[in-house]
């Protein structure tokens, strides 16, 4: 510690305090500005009706065996036999509409499993046709099946209800988000 003479601190907090002004009578509130939520609406809606959901083993059921590894760059295209080649142009087109989306950036693959599972049973309940998965690129990862853009591609092979799905045209996130066509709720 220190030796200073007490004397000394008065002049010391001057010293400190020099240059400094009081605040204006009138304006005694700062000014706060409220954080700005960068999560899409349509993921926290996800995540909210997957949270109400009681039945929580869906997503634990997707296969987490060997993983294909993809590329940053590389483009998804998949469709199960019976697909009409029309339907599958117009989906790698962008020509169907996008009806709810999810934006994986952030979770951990555990997560991101359960997330995409319960984002494609919402959206088959509620009726819709197409929809957007965002997974990103993952250019820093070095391990390739490791990525969450891998793992998308793995588990909706595996669904049942993905008729098939493709990279986004370059206007709707491009190789860092993929376009989902879903059967039809009977």
């Amino acid at each position: 510690m220190i030796d200073q003479d007490d004397d000394d601190l008065p002049d010391s907090f001057t010293e400190a305090m020099s240059g400094v002004e009081p605040l204006k009578k009138g304006n005694k509130q700062a000014d706060i500005q409220k954080p700005v939520n960068s999560t899409p609406e349509s993921t926290l809606i996800v995540r909210r009706e997957a949270a109400q959901r009681a039945d929580k083993a869906g997503g634990a059921a997707l296969s987490e065996a060997w993983i294909e590894p993809i590329e940053p760059e590389q483009k998804l295209d998949f469709s199960r036999p019976g697909i009409q080649q029309t339907r599958m142009r117009q989906l790698r087109q962008g020509q169907f509409n996008v009806q709810f989306q999810v934006d994986l950036h952030g979770y951990k693959i555990d997560e991101a499993r359960e997330l995409v599972f319960e984002f494609l049973q919402i959206s088959r309940l509620k009726g819709y046709g197409c929809v957007r998965i965002v997974h990103g690129k993952s250019h820093r990862v070095q391990d390739r099946q490791n990525t969450l853009k891998s793992h998308v591609n793995h588990w909706l092979k595996q669904m049942p209800e993905v008729l098939a799905f493709c990279s986004a045209t370059a206007s709707d996130g491009g190789t860092g988000s993929v376009l989902v066509l879903l059967k039809r709720k009977q």
